[in-house]
């Protein structure tokens, strides 16, 4: 008889920090609305759809050759320079390949070594303390919280964990808070990592969102030659969602990316490229300006939902969501499943993204306006089932 095989899974496995939607709960109770179906105020989609007359041709999903990746890295610099005024080898200091989250696995995997430090925010897109805990290492955080509001404290780094930790992930603009580094932010920070020899990593996924370009760690002086600025063509470009990113900056980085890349299957389509391309050439587009036009709506529907839940907004403009803090010391957790529960509303608490999160809460702005107008009806018509069990006082 063949006994079956048991293999449990790795250690690090255990350490992975929740997912945006572990908080509900496994075996959910019915609703107290029947019948009733899921507002998702939560999730972010990219609604920057295909064109209409889209038609793909076998050459156009064809791997691309390298001088058309060759070609985009060129069109690449040549924005960077538009845009930040910035000089930056396209052969050495550029890198394209997939998604945001397969180039941060790249880093994490080419750089970080059993029990290396690694910094990261707290506030912070759990992917980051993912990443770091995948590739062996030791996660350390520095303080994204409401005390400064929402700026990134980084003295940690002149301490004795900043002489031995090799990494600092960054996301500016931030999510969920919104907060944008300015230059001399980034100065400084520069300065702080060149003397203490940490790379940094700035995942710069909502770089063009807002209605501000917003600041570059790659277009501050000196920027390239302490870190990498990491971002999607769909995001930046205002392109269909497509699994398709480039990283910027220090061309040691960029090397050791592209060796480790290479464990990956990478398949870039002429398609991809000629899109990219297309998308460099109109920037700033119409479908991003549009896609504002969007947000600013939806964000003031969400707003007249903060009032009525009594959420302070502690958002910026530069962020597809919308973040708020709870009154009264109302428990994020419990404020989120009770949405969820009794009025089928799908939202993310605060402390998904780390302990400072306590008391706040994020929407998705990218959810449409009839969804925020309808979940404003549905609370207001009960808007007394909230009145319990979400204070962290209970």
């Amino acid at each position: 008889m063949i006994k079956k095989v048991l293999i449990d899974k790795a250690n690090r496995t255990y350490q992975f920090p929740p997912d945006l939607f572990s908080f509900l709960p496994d075996n959910d109770k019915p609703s107290l609305i029947k019948k009733t179906e899921l507002i998702d105020l939560g999730k972010f989609n990219w609604n920057i759809p295909y064109d209409n007359d889209t038609n793909f041709t076998p050459e156009d999903l064809q791997p691309a050759k390298t001088e058309k990746i060759e070609q985009l890295k060129e069109a690449i610099s040549d924005w960077l320079y538009e845009q930040h005024k910035v000089r930056i080898n396209p052969k050495k200091e550029i890198y394209i390949g997939g998604s945001i989250s397969q180039t941060l696995f790249a880093i994490g995997l080419s750089f970080i070594d059993p029990g290396d430090l690694v910094f990261i925010p707290e506030l912070g897109y759990p992917l980051y303390r993912k990443v770091i805990t995948a590739s062996g290492g030791e996660p350390v955080s520095y303080s994204v919280s409401s005390k400064t509001d929402f700026k990134p404290d980084f003295k940690k780094l002149s301490t004795r964990i900043g002489h031995v930790s090799r990494l600092l992930f960054l996301n500016s603009p931030h999510n969920p808070t919104g907060y944008t580094m300015g230059q001399n932010e980034f100065e400084h920070l520069v300065s702080l990592a060149s003397k203490e020899n940490i790379a940094i990593i700035n995942d710069a996924a909502y770089q063009s969102i807002g209605k501000n370009q917003a600041t570059s760690l790659i277009g501050t002086k000196n920027g390239k030659r302490v870190g990498l600025e990491i971002n999607s063509f769909s995001y930046q470009f205002g392109l269909p969602r497509l699994p398709f990113g480039f990283a910027v900056g220090n061309k040691e980085l960029i090397a050791g990316i592209s060796q480790t890349a290479t464990l990956f299957s990478s398949h870039i389509p002429n398609y991809y490229v000629d899109l990219a391309l297309e998308g460099i050439r109109k920037f700033p587009s119409e479908k991003i300006s549009d896609l504002q036009k969007q947000l600013s709506k939806s964000k003031t529907e969400a707003e007249k939902l903060f009032e009525l839940l009594n959420i302070e907004n502690c958002s910026s403009e530069t962020m597809p969501f919308i973040w708020g803090k709870l009154a009264k010391r109302k428990s994020a957790n419990k404020f989120a499943i009770q949405l969820f529960r009794k009025f089928r509303i799908l939202s993310v608490p605060g402390t998904v993204f780390g302990n400072n999160g306590e008391g706040f809460i994020r929407l998705s702005l990218t959810a449409p306006i009839t969804d925020y107008q309808e979940a404003f009806k549905r609370i207001q018509k009960r808007l007394s089932l909230l009145k319990k069990g979400t204070s962290t006082d209970d």
